[in-house]
C-alpha cells in the first residue's frame, strides 16, 4: 500500500509546477519523478487526481480558464 508521505513534503506550490510541467511543458513522468524526488506510484496518484485532489481541481480549473480567456 502507497501512503504518498512523498507528497506530503511537497507544499501546493510544488504540486501546481508538477501539472504544469506535465501538462503544459510534457515533461515525462520519469523526469518529473527525478527532480521532486517522489515515487512513480505517487506521482501517477497525483496526475491522475487521486492525490492532492484539491490542488488538482483547482489546476484543472485554471488551465480551463485560460484556454477559454486566451
Amino acid at each position: 500500500m502507497n501512503n504518498r508521505s512523498d507528497l506530503i513534503k511537497l507544499g501546493d506550490e510544488d504540486i501546481y509546477l508538477i501539472l504544469y510541467l506535465w501538462k503544459v511543458k510534457g515533461w515525462k513522468t520519469k523526469e518529473l519523478a527525478q527532480h521532486f524526488h517522489i515515487s512513480a506510484e505517487s506521482l501517477e496518484d497525483l496526475l491522475t487526481g487521486d492525490a492532492r485532489r484539491e490542488c488538482y481541481k483547482d489546476f484543472n480549473r485554471i488551465e480551463k480558464y485560460l484556454v477559454e480567456t486566451y
